[in-house]
């Protein structure tokens, strides 16, 4: 099976870096889908898995779902949201020692790891039995799919803090990573540069 995972377009807070309260709720930035997001990236994604859709529960997946594809998701997995980071409050990522980092969030790369063996059982059951296909979009966040890259490439002990820092492999907004669930292999491509964050001194 194939699984052409997309990370949901970007929000306000993609932008900002900041982890805001609430994040849950939190749309997409643009509803308008990209002219040249077809050339660049849909191209790679064959008409056989955009039949058969699958999200995050959150506005911002289902969002992207309907901006990409014209339609909501044909199924949605609590697998798919995003590691759990709140405790971080409203600070940048980015400007976090990882000291900081693990003595707000507990994360360690066992329980990234399960939810990846979860994540991989739980889409090819689903879309088995949904749509009898072997192929389907998968809409989720970046720690996710960052994770399942380091996942897939023998990388499974990553720390979340490496994760969240794009440490090892960027996965921006739009961009796509194909899953081969049988060969275990891995194909990206990139949508746009990642953005690109910088520890602000007077802030």
């Amino acid at each position: 099976m194939k699984l052409y995972c997309i990370r949901h377009a970007a929000t306000s807070a993609n932008y900002s870096g900041q982890m805001v309260n609430g994040y849950e709720s939190c749309d997409i930035a643009d509803f308008n889908k990209p002219d040249d997001w077809e050339d660049k990236i849909g191209k790679y994604i064959p008409d056989e898995a955009r039949k058969f859709i699958i999200s995050s529960t959150v506005r911002r997946c289902l969002s992207t779902s309907k901006m990409l594809f014209d339609r909501y998701p044909d199924e949605i997995s609590t697998e798919l949201l995003e590691f759990d980071c709140s405790a971080l409050g409203n600070r940048k990522f980015w400007e976090i020692t990882k000291a900081e980092f693990d003595s707000l969030v507990f994360l360690p790369w066992t329980t990234m790891e399960k939810r990846a063996y979860n994540i991989l059982n739980d889409m090819c059951n689903v879309i088995r039995f949904d749509s009898n296909a072997e192929s389907a979009v998968v809409i989720s966040h970046g720690m996710i799919l960052r994770y399942l890259y380091h996942f897939i490439n023998f990388n499974q002990d990553i720390s979340a803090y490496d994760v969240i820092n794009s440490v090892g492999f960027t996965f921006s907004n739009l961009d796509l990573m194909i899953i081969d669930t049988t060969l275990l292999t891995t194909e990206v491509y990139h949508y746009q540069q990642p953005l690109e964050h910088k520890w602000d001194s007077n802030e």
